[in-house]
């Protein structure tokens, strides 16, 4: 059943609140930080309808609620704008691979390094016939969503196995030519709080999978847009080498 446009607007608000916090959002917390033109007691009402139909979750009758990977998945096909890729993000992406591009490992690391720096999350890259790189674990420590040892353990499990980041990286291009993952759509224990972003390319007859991975509250305004773009400069490189 599609949702109301008032319903749209509560959801929207909700998860974009929860992606910058990442904290339950409370009905009145959300009335006064989006200056909704409704009273608490209305978005209460729309919360719990969201609720039952699976867009939100919550945890404890007293606090706030939580985007489902339902309500992250129909953010990104329903009710994100995405954000411009700046042209300063384009030309650091373009630069750190472009001298690589008769080189594809040597590029590949260095598009992980900048994709990393740029999204502030993991990074990998891989090709068909086995190289592996990834970067940005550190970065990793300061989301919250890794603070939880599990699922710590659970992402550099996957960065470390060639085989299973693979499985999962080749796994769902049916929507184009970015793929996105989120929590149990993974399909691996212990990431139900984990997405993974990821594009790919055909580079010096071999097929290249770069994805980067974060919390399912990413900023996919962002990410998606960059790796769109990673995606059309790897396919400027194809067509140059």
């Amino acid at each position: 059943m599609p949702l109301t446009d008032r319903q749209d607007e509560i959801l929207k608000a909700i998860i974009e609140e929860h992606i910058t916090s990442a904290q339950p959002i409370a009905s009145v917390e959300l009335v006064e930080k989006r200056g909704l033109r409704c009273s608490g007691a209305t978005v209460r009402n729309i919360m719990s309808d969201l609720v039952q139909k699976g867009y939100l979750q919550m945890f404890h009758v007293s606090s706030g609620r939580t985007p489902t990977d339902l309500a992250y998945r129909y953010y990104i096909s329903e009710l994100m704008q995405e954000d411009e890729v700046s042209v300063l993000e384009e030309i650091a992406l373009k630069q750190k691979v472009w001298s690589q591009r008769y080189e594809l490992e040597k590029l590949l690391v260095n598009l992980t390094d900048v994709l990393s720096d740029t999204v502030g999350s993991l990074a990998l890259t891989l090709t068909s016939d086995g190289f592996i790189s990834y970067t940005g674990t550190s970065k990793m420590l300061d989301i919250p969503e890794f603070f939880e040892i599990a699922v710590t353990k659970s992402v550099f499990r996957f960065v470390d196995d060639y085989e299973l980041a693979k499985s999962i990286l080749c796994k769902d291009y049916n929507s184009g030519e970015i793929s996105v993952l989120i929590g149990r759509e993974i399909g691996l224990a212990d990431m139900d709080p984990v997405c993974m972003v990821s594009t790919h390319a055909s580079l010096g007859g071999k097929e290249c999978y770069i994805g980067v991975i974060g919390p399912s509250r990413t900023r996919y305004q962002r990410v998606i847009p960059i790796m769109r773009y990673v995606s059309s400069l790897l396919k400027e490189i194809s067509a140059e080498v």
